[in-house]
């Protein structure tokens, strides 16, 4: 697979062979924090301010809906949050929504998050594995392997 830097993008992106299988749920919305269950998301790739995932779920494109993210990263596990930037559904597979979204970091979770993130660079230059992460596997998560193949837009 090729990637072109698209020329809107502001940072480097991982882009991940093999997804990360992650939670997702609603965070808040405005800005009130809402209690519900979660649901799996796979996250395709990933920037320090933002990530671009598959799921089942059709969430609202609104900047006062926040998502919620948690994944494994080397070891560690890490909550995301972030709004709907864009959203994309595949004809190929119905039910199947593609999602852009804008992350927010509060300053520990930034510092935290961006050290991993340049760690994880330094693995996927020499391979598509990186130890210790929650990656999408046949057995335990129910969109991978992903039959769809929507692309950056």
């Amino acid at each position: 697979m090729i990637y072109i830097m698209d020329e809107r993008r502001k940072e480097e992106r991982r882009i991940l062979y093999i997804p990360l299988c992650s939670d997702v749920t609603i965070g808040s919305i405005h800005q009130q924090e809402v209690l519900c269950g979660s649901m799996e998301a796979c996250i395709k790739d990933i920037s320090i301010h933002g990530l671009r995932c598959i799921s089942p779920l059709r969430f609202p494109i609104n900047s006062n809906f926040i998502l919620r993210f948690q994944t494994r990263i080397m070891d560690n596990v890490i909550n995301l949050d972030g709004n709907i930037a864009w959203r994309k559904n595949d004809p190929q597979a119905p039910g199947i929504y593609e999602y852009g979204i804008q992350l927010h970091h509060d300053e520990f979770s930034s510092a935290m998050f961006t050290k991993l993130f340049n760690d994880m660079g330094i693995w996927l230059k020499s391979s598509s594995f990186v130890p210790g992460c929650r990656f999408c596997t046949k057995e335990t998560c129910p969109l991978y392997p992903s039959k769809h193949k929507i692309e950056h837009h």
